[in-house]
């Protein structure tokens, strides 16, 4: 990518450069894992999205030529699928909202999938839900992978259309990533290089039995089936991903491990805001613990400038003389999280995902 004459629009040009060549090593990867790659495909949806639709819209403003180069036809789906990255935290919609966006999802797959044979004394055994598995940790269901999507429940009645739209959207994705890392260096290793057949696991089972037995009684399915999206997001991040943490792809991961691990602590605020005084002592005293350790409440009170910056790409201008391009995360982790670097950040962060991602595992019982 070109460079600016603004210091600000360079390290929005290389943050955008380091997750798109992300990208094309994953898709490289991808392409490479055949049928291997569809779960994996799942579970980086809505990241791909959330990378292609702010990239492109940060190059509108400073390089419209190039943006107009990348332009694509799926940014309806595309848009949609990048909001699914904010959990509770979308500004267009309510908790509740989210909740019956899960409730529609869980009805529409218990009607497709459930009394569907002639045997009644069969029936109990039909499954309604897939478990994905990435070496023992969730990381993503048939509902939450629903919501990630960003496809409408009623599309699961027709394979064939949605499989189509889906194909249209990765075929768009592919194209995105290829042409704005032509010129760059992106070729490398990707985490789907050293995924094994094995690390990956499947099962169907009840979903009606297995939300009775997850998180607290007093939460309702559909708040369950969201927590479930939560704890997967974090096991996507922190298993899924673990072989790309380090080298030519670590500021990206380090990137998608910050955002994730805001939207969900953001996102268990306000849920135990509005269900704190029901829930049973064990599950209050867990959220308490998650809410209140140091990095919570850390990247609490961290201004937004930080994860504005890595979601839209564009520094504020307030603190565009303090970065460089030649310093860890250009800087951006001295300016805002004042005694840290990026190193030490990056570290903190990661060890409390992970903490936070068995937790919420060990709290839903699956």
């Amino acid at each position: 990518m070109t460079t600016s004459t603004s210091p600000g629009n360079d390290i929005a040009l290389d943050l955008i450069a380091q997750d798109l060549m992300f990208l094309r090593r994953f898709m490289q990867g991808v392409v490479a894992a055949g049928d291997q790659a569809v779960v994996p495909m799942f579970c980086m949806h809505n990241y791909i999205c959330l990378i292609i639709h702010e990239s492109h819209r940060a190059l509108q403003a400073i390089e419209p030529d190039l943006a107009g180069l990348l332009a694509y036809d799926c940014a309806p789906a595309i848009e949609r699928a990048r909001h699914s990255v904010k959990l509770f935290d979308d500004k267009k919609k309510q908790l509740s909202d989210i909740g019956e966006d899960f409730e529609r999802i869980i009805d529409a797959h218990r009607e497709e999938f459930l009394n569907n044979t002639w045997l009644p004394l069969a029936r109990p055994l039909e499954k309604d839900l897939v478990l994905w598995r990435c070496r023992d940790r969730v990381i993503s269901t048939s509902h939450v992978a629903n919501f990630f999507l960003a496809v409408s429940p009623q599309q699961l009645r027709n394979p064939p259309a949605l499989g189509r739209e889906l194909h249209d959207i990765a075929v768009e994705q592919g194209r995105y990533a290829a042409t704005a890392t032509n010129e760059l260096p992106w070729a490398g290793a990707s985490f789907m290089d050293t995924l094994k057949t094995t690390d990956l696991t499947e099962r169907e089972v009840r979903a009606e039995k297995v939300y009775r037995q997850a998180f607290d009684p007093a939460l309702p399915e559909e708040v369950k089936s969201a927590l479930t999206g939560f704890t997967c997001a974090l096991n996507v991040v922190d298993a899924l991903l673990a072989d790309d943490a380090d080298g030519q792809s670590a500021i990206t991961v380090a990137k998608l491990r910050y955002i994730t691990l805001h939207h969900v602590l953001s996102s268990l605020r306000k849920l135990a805001e509005q269900y704190g005084p029901r829930l049973q002592p064990p599950a209050r005293a867990l959220l308490d613990d998650i809410l209140t350790a140091p990095m919570s409440v850390r990247m609490d009170q961290a201004h937004r400038g930080f994860r504005n910056t890595l979601v839209h790409y564009r520094p504020e201008q307030r603190v565009q003389e303090q970065l460089s391009l030649h310093t860890p995360l250009y800087g951006l982790v001295d300016v805002y999280f004042p005694g840290m670097d990026f190193t030490s950040l990056n570290t903190e962060v990661a060890a409390h995902l992970t903490d936070v991602a068995y937790r919420m595992q060990a709290w839903s019982r699956w």
